[in-house]
This record gives C-alpha cells, sequence and structure tokens, in this order.
C-alpha cells in the first residue's frame, strides 16, 4: 500500500472482525466512551472501523478494507499516515534518546525545534512552552496571559473548541454539555462572544453592510466600565473555526480583532492546533492577513503523527514569567519530549521539501470548486466553504441546518470507502480535511462518492 490508491472494499463495512473487538473493548473501556456507539445506532449508524494500518491517504482496517483518509486522523497527519521519513527519524531517534527530564534537563531536540518554531511563526514569536495535545498548549497560553497581565479572564467565542481540560474548557463555547458537569470546578461560565459566522450571522447583520458589528460590539464591551468586562487577560480565537462548524470570518476581520485587542491591552491568542502547518494554504491562518497575535498555540500535525503541542509567545509576553525561583510552576514530565521534538523537525522539513503548503492551496481550490460544481444546488446543501485542504459541506433540511446531517455523511461515505468527520454544534457539516499529500484522483473520487450520497438523500 503506497497511500495513493482509491477504495477497496473486500468485506460489509464494518467488516466481521468489528463486533468482537468491541465487545472486548466495551468491557475495559470507560463507559461513557464506548456508549456513544449507543448513540450512533439510534441515529442508524452501526460500529465503526477498527484501523489495523495507514500510509499516506490510505486506511487497511482489520477486515482488509482500504479506505481514503479525508480526515488526516483528527488532522493530524499532514505529511500523511506513517511517512517513510518520519518512520525513519522514529526509529533513530528511538535508538539514541526517546526521554529526556523536559525543563530540568533539556535535550538538543527540544532546542533545536523551539529555534524551528521561532523562525517559522508568524512575527515576532519566539519564547515555547511545549506540551503533549492541544489543551495543554491552550492551559499554557491561558496561564501565560493570566501572569502578563496580572487579571483574571480570558474571553472566548460561540462555537469555539479549545480542548476539554479544565482550562481549555473555560474558553470553549463548543456545547455546554462538555463544560455543565465540571462547571463547580471550572468556575461561572465567561461571556461568548459572537464569532464572525457571516452565513448565519448572530447580530442578524448581513456582510460587508454591517460593518463588522460584532467587532464593534466587542470594542463597546472592553471599553465600558459597567459590561463586566473590565477584568480581561486576553481573547482566545480559532482564525477559522473548525469543530465549530467551518466558519471563516471575512477578510479583515482577524485584522481589526488585533486592533481591538492592542488598543484595550488585551492579548490576542491565536488556537491553530488544527489550523497550522500548511492546512489553509499558508503556514498558519494568520498568514493570509498577516496578523500577529501575543500568543499562538500550535498541535495535532506539528510531529508527524506522535503526541506534541506549543504554545509560542512574544518576547515581552512571556518574559512575564520571571525567573524561576526553584522548581518551575508549570512544567510536565514529558515537556520537550525528544522523540516527538525529532519528529517535528522532520515534519517541517517534509512539509517545506515537498511543498505541501502550496499544494494544500491549489488541491483545496480545486476540491471546493470540485464539490460546488457536483452539489453546489443539491436541496441538501446550504453552503459550501473552506481554504485549503479545510473545506466543510452545510448540510440541510427544509432550508435550515440538518441536525446530525454529518453523521449521516459520515456513515454513507464509509459504506464508499471513505473517512469523514462531522463538525457544527448539531453535526451539519460533512468535513474534508485529508492529509495534505491526498492525490488528485483521490479527492475526485470523494467528490463522487460523496454527490453519489446525496442522490439518495431525500427532499
Amino acid at each position: 500500500m503506497n497511500g495513493r490508491q482509491l477504495p477497496l472494499l473486500q468485506t460489509a463495512v464494518p467488516g466481521p472482525s468489528v463486533a468482537a473487538w468491541m465487545e472486548r473493548l466495551a468491557a475495559v473501556e470507560c463507559p461513557a466512551i464506548t456508549a456513544r456507539r449507543s448513540g450512533r445506532a439510534a441515529a442508524g449508524a452501526t460500529d465503526p472501523i477498527l484501523w489495523a494500518e495507514a500510509r499516506g491517504a490510505n486506511v487497511l482496517d482489520t477486515d482488509g478494507n482500504r479506505f481514503v483518509d479525508l480526515t488526516a486522523g483528527f488532522g493530524v497527519a499532514a505529511v500523511g499516515h506513517a511517512h517513510p521519513k518520519v518512520v525513519e527519524t522514529i526509529t533513530s531517534q528511538a535508538g539514541r534518546l526517546i526521554h529526556g527530564m523536559g525543563d530540568l534537563f533539556p535535550t538538543r531536540e527540544k532546542i533545536l525545534l523551539a529555534e524551528r518554531l521561532a523562525a517559522r511563526t508568524p512575527g515576532r514569536l519566539q519564547h515555547s512552552i511545549f506540551g503533549c495535545n492541544g489543551a495543554d498548549a491552550v492551559e499554557a497560553a491561558i496561564k501565560t496571559a493570566v501572569i502578563a497581565t496580572g487579571r483574571p479572564r480570558v474571553l472566548g467565542f460561540h462555537n469555539s473548541y479549545h480542548g476539554l481540560s479544565h482550562g481549555a474548557l473555560s474558553v470553549s463555547g463548543y456545547r455546554d454539555g462538555f463544560r455543565l458537569p465540571f462547571a463547580a470546578r471550572i468556575g461561572a461560565s465567561d461571556l461568548r462572544l459572537p464569532y464572525a459566522s457571516c452565513r448565519a450571522c448572530p447580530l442578524g447583520d448581513t456582510h460587508p453592510g454591517c460593518g463588522q458589528r460584532c467587532l464593534t460590539y466587542l470594542d463597546h464591551l472592553l471599553a465600558s466600565a459597567t459590561s463586566g468586562a473590565g477584568d480581561i487577560a486576553a481573547i482566545i480565537v480559532e482564525p477559522i473555526q473548525v469543530r465549530g462548524g467551518f466558519h471563516l470570518p471575512p477578510e479583515g476581520w482577524l485584522t481589526r480583532l488585533r486592533e481591538v485587542t492592542r488598543a484595550r491591552g488585551i492579548l490576542l491568542i491565536f488556537d491553530e492546533v488544527f489550523t497550522g502547518f500548511g492546512r489553509t494554504g499558508q503556514w498558519f491562518a494568520a498568514d493570509h492577513e498577516g496578523v500577529e497575535p501575543d500568543l499562538l498555540v500550535v498541535g495535532k500535525s506539528l510531529a508527524g503523527g506522535l503526541p506534541l503541542s506549543a504554545c509560542l509567545g512574544l518576547p515581552e509576553v512571556m518574559e512575564a514569567w520571571g525567573a524561576t525561583k526553584g522548581e518551575a510552576i508549570h512544567t510536565s514530565t514529558f515537556i520537550g519530549h525528544p522523540l516527538a521534538c525529532a519528529t517535528a523537525l522532520t515534519t517541517l522539513d517534509i512539509i517545506e521539501e515537498e511543498g505541501l503548503v502550496a499544494r494544500s492551496e491549489a488541491l483545496g481550490a480545486k476540491l471546493l470548486a470540485d464539490l460546488r460544481a457536483a452539489v453546489g444546488g443539491h436541496h441538501a446543501v446550504g453552503d459550501i466553504r473552506g481554504r485549503g485542504l479545510l473545506v466543510g459541506v452545510e448540510l440541510q433540511r427544509d432550508g435550515r441546518p440538518w441536525a446530525g446531517g454529518g453523521v449521516a455523511a459520515m456513515q454513507a461515505m464509509l459504506e464508499r470507502g471513505f473517512l469523514m468527520c462531522p463538525a457544527g454544534a448539531a453535526a451539519e457539516v460533512a468535513s474534508f480535511h485529508p492529509p495534505l499529500v491526498v492525490t488528485e484522483e483521490q479527492l475526485e473520487a470523494a467528490v463522487a462518492a460523496f454527490a453519489g450520497w446525496l442522490a439518495t438523500v431525500q427532499a
């Protein structure tokens, strides 16, 4: 399997091996996780497939079925699954040094990656704090903002997703159900700001005639002594909301958000865990407008499949932590893990050497055009939007968002040999974010399969 092949289904999906494996999983996994099966079954879905092998943009399951991965493994496999250079680096590094001692006795790999990220990320972002996943990096950004400003609150946006740890939940606006069971420990929910979801403006306006009133409203809140927003350390934003529904703010919105926060002495955090490292056709979504945040959060595709994340900040912001007095007040056992850092250096090399940023831009434009041509007028399609290899199809029924439409698309595409994920607070979006090494032929087959499924959807 070279990773560039089309689907090949040799059994029904899911295949005969799955049921027994899922029963074994249910016996040992937290019931809250495995119990999601019952929810899927109620919606007409079945058990998942079990991954056995993956390479490039292909995945093999335990029944020998071959799929095209339109998810990049939740956005992680930007350079493709099991890229030969990634595998070589993991093998070589594992033979020398797998684990170090983080902040106490650092490794060369950590230092080299910190230097590389400082050179590659937008603007003057220079100092880094490493973590293992996106939520780790979000927590580091929140702590940094509080330390730097002396103020306690960080505001997020409607539909935002920043992870499921306590700190990340406190600034997320994706679903209240994720946060409410832990509200007593997280504290009262902060205000959620209206994101520039121009297709369905939360303020009822129409772009561009609105004059970006959502930001005028934000500026008013931050300026008012009676709005309850006087103790804000930072605002955290996804330059493109992915899990929240593939919402792309209009041109100039991020630039003006930067202006508003800077004028009010509030830090701006960009969460680019999903959008970073070429996914949108630029190295970072911030690069589309040339915006420099105070703090940048990255992860997912950074280490080619290994768990690694980072929070990067401007020197004047990060210096607020001050000199360590005894033990560091923010660290972890696996911080700057040498195996992951070495793999990240190789991953960045691959992105540059194979021109994957430009490839994402070109293939993404073709995918967007092909989807619009194939299904743009379908009664179940409300909108098709995206940037680079990050494209979402908003599904509808009777002119309203189709709750669960993304789940129905996921199941239908699985049966056709393609892996995809739903997005949106009501799972109303079918999402396309394949590895950046996906082929044109694989994408064309995916569009044809998606159009074929929609042809079966009744009005």
